[in-house]
């Protein structure tokens, strides 16, 4: 039994070729009876430029208003980061931790500092994920 391989390359060798025949006879062939091959013809089309697309100006036109809002998004996220765990007085954190002992400030920074630390970090990780988005966006 031979396998369909030697089938087609026995059907690929014995196919006779006419030398005289170009693709674009044969694709007149391929047509309905009655059709023109002149109106299928798209030389004369001139090309159209991709960045003319008002589609394109429409997303570019939504994303530079998300940009902006995302940039909103960033300065608020890095002035709660600011607040959780800055290094000026007024943070969170050091307010906590310069609470004097024995108070409820000092239980707070002893359970909850790494917390609030951790937390920032991660604000931190959104933030800059975020501004990745941003400059990738400008391109």
């Amino acid at each position: 039994m031979k396998t369909f391989t030697d089938r087609f390359l026995k059907v690929l060798s014995e196919a006779p070729e006419d030398p005289a025949m170009t693709d674009a006879d044969a694709a007149s062939a391929q047509l309905d009876p009655g059709t023109d091959p002149a109106v299928l013809d798209v030389q004369d089309v001139p090309e159209l430029d991709p960045r003319a697309n008002p589609a394109n100006d429409m997303v570019k036109q939504q994303n530079a208003q998300f940009a902006g809002q995302i940039g909103e998004w960033v300065g608020k996220v890095e002035e709660f980061i600011e607040y959780l765990n800055g290094i000026g007085p007024e943070s969170v954190n050091s307010q906590i931790n310069s609470a004097p002992c024995d108070t409820i400030m000092d239980d707070i920074a002893r359970s909850e500092t790494k917390k609030i630390g951790r937390i920032a970090q991660d604000l931190r990780s959104l933030s800059e994920s975020l501004k990745s988005y941003l400059i990738a966006n400008d391109d």
